[in-house]
């Protein structure tokens, strides 16, 4: 997905992030949430300007910021962590940006079209891929009850992977040296999956939004 805000905030520092309180940034990525409703009738791309010009001047005052990288490291952290804690920020970034991948909306858990064979086949240790939204490949492997993601630019996530029940799973972060991923997350945030549907090789995913809809997306075996 887009990264927006690094036309209004350039600078990437974070040594300041580990001082900052995670439950600060969260409850201002919050209160920010709840304000897009007051921004109907603006342009997408004005939207994300005024969200960020509304609530971060007195969120720093607050906190006394004293340069203006540690102002950048945090307005970075803020923005990932809206995308995580807010459903509606995340669809203001995807009108911004074209959809290169097989991401897609789904308003209810799709029905499922699977065996319990082929979900044991898939919870079994291999290799797979999928698409981020900008059409950028991200490589799994899943081993040991550890999911790995390594990204194109040779950074890597480490998530705890753990059967739920039939057709569904949790994965729970635990660290990564990918930007996006180490701002969007911290350790011991879970995400739930579903796996619905397989075709020659291609696992159909669902995951659990915020407001208790889905989106889907494509998981590739590898051979």
């Amino acid at each position: 997905m887009k990264n927006y805000l690094l036309l209004f905030f350039i600078l990437f520092h974070f040594s300041a992030l580990h001082s900052q309180s995670i439950q600060q940034i969260d409850s201002i990525s919050i209160r920010m949430c709840e304000s897009i409703s007051d921004l109907k009738g603006y342009k997408d791309d004005v939207k994300v300007t005024m969200l960020f010009q509304k609530h971060l001047p007195s969120f720093f005052d607050n906190l006394k910021i004293s340069s203006q990288a540690m102002a950048d490291s945090i307005s970075t952290r803020i923005y990932y962590r809206l995308q995580r804690n807010c459903d509606s920020f995340g669809e203001i970034l995807k009108e911004l940006d074209v959809n290169k991948s097989d991401w897609i909306s789904i308003k209810e858990k799709p029905k499922l079209i699977i065996s319990l064979k082929d979900f044991s086949e898939f919870v079994k240790q291999g290799k797979f891929f999928y698409k981020e939204y900008n059409g950028e490949i991200v490589n799994v492997i899943i081993s040991e009850n550890i999911w790995t993601e390594t990204f194109e630019d040779n950074t890597t996530s480490l998530l705890e992977f753990k059967k739920k029940s039939d057709y569904e799973f949790e994965l729970r972060f635990i660290k990564s040296n990918n930007s996006t991923r180490s701002n969007l997350s911290i350790k011991g945030d879970k995400y739930n999956y579903g796996i619905y549907k397989i075709d020659h090789g291609i696992y159909s995913v669902w995951i659990l939004n915020n407001d208790k809809t889905y989106s889907g997306f494509k998981l590739y075996k590898r051979g």
